[in-house]
This record gives structure tokens, sequence and C-alpha cells, in this order.
């Protein structure tokens, strides 16, 4: 887990045993942050930037983190795809689809605008993508409100990618 320290100049790194949530973290690393200011960093590790580190906040967005993976089980195989995708491919529209459904349902209120933020991809090529896979019968509207909804075929997709050496599944 990562944690912004001392005004963005330093992060701290807790690493935590596989399986060991709940628990406190193994290690925890401290290392400036590039582009951090350069007096603070020449400063080095002070006492005020030691009071920052604060692992309970790291065990609980653990625990979030792994409460989130059972809830969707194929997020990092979503988010893999769209991070990776080279074109608009029925793979990358089914894991958009099921990302954005995601994005909704936890309330979100401008879900399109993380997806950029997720891809890397221009406003309006999200949009476009996500009309894409509207069209492909992967995203479906629910009633007359915003959002939508992942198709089965969406599901099948992403399933019929196999979860051997893929990613976990959404």
């Amino acid at each position: 887990m990562r944690e912004e320290l001392a005004h963005g100049n330093f992060e701290a790194w807790h690493f935590f045993r596989h399986g060991t949530a709940g628990s406190a973290p193994s290690h925890v690393v401290i290392q400036p942050v590039p582009g951090g200011d350069p007096a603070a960093i020449a400063r080095g590790v002070t006492t005020t930037v030691l009071r920052e580190v604060r692992p309970s906040e790291a065990v609980a967005l653990l625990g979030d983190q792994e409460r989130e993976e059972r809830r969707y089980p194929r997020a990092r195989q979503v988010d893999t795809l769209l991070t990776a995708a080279k074109r608009p491919d029925d793979p990358y529209l089914a894991a958009l689809a099921l990302r954005y459904e995601r994005l909704v349902d936890s309330g979100d209120r401008v879900p399109v605008k993380r997806l950029v933020d997720i891809t890397g991809l221009p406003l309006g090529t999200v949009k476009s993508h996500l009309q894409l896979a509207r069209r492909k019968g992967l995203l479906e509207a629910v009633g007359a409100k915003a959002g939508g909804r992942a198709t089965e075929a969406a599901h099948r997709i992403l399933a019929d990618m196999g979860d051997g050496d893929s990613p976990a599944e959404e």
C-alpha cells in the first residue's frame, strides 16, 4: 500500500505478508517522491515525516481492497485490459462496460471522467468507446437514468479469456 507523506515530498510503502490482511505491515519503506521539493528531501526523513506514517490506515485500505476484490473478482483483469488496450476490441469494450457499471454502482457522479483517468484516453474517445460498447450489446441502459449495466455478453467475453495465467477476474 502506498501512502503519501509530508506534503507530497515523501511516500511510505506498507508491505504485508500475503494472507495477513487485518494485521500490521511487516515492512514500511519511506522514500522521496519524484519531483518532490529538493530542500525537503535534502533534510531527509524527519520526525514530522515519521509522525505521518499511519500503518492503521494502510491496514484499513488493504481490507477495503480485499473486500472490493471479493465483490468484483474480475477487477484486475478489467483494469489491465483498460490500461493496455491499443484499440477498442471486444475484450477492451467488455472491460469498459464492467468498469463503467462498477463506477456507477459505487455512486461515482462522473464515471466517464474516472474512465478517462483510468485509460489515459481523451474524454471524447472514452465516450465513443462507451457508445460502441452499447452498439455491440456489451453495455445496456438502465431505465431512463444515467448509467448502465454490463450485459451477459460482456461477462462471457472476459470469462472466455480464461483465468489461468491471466489477471484475476472482475
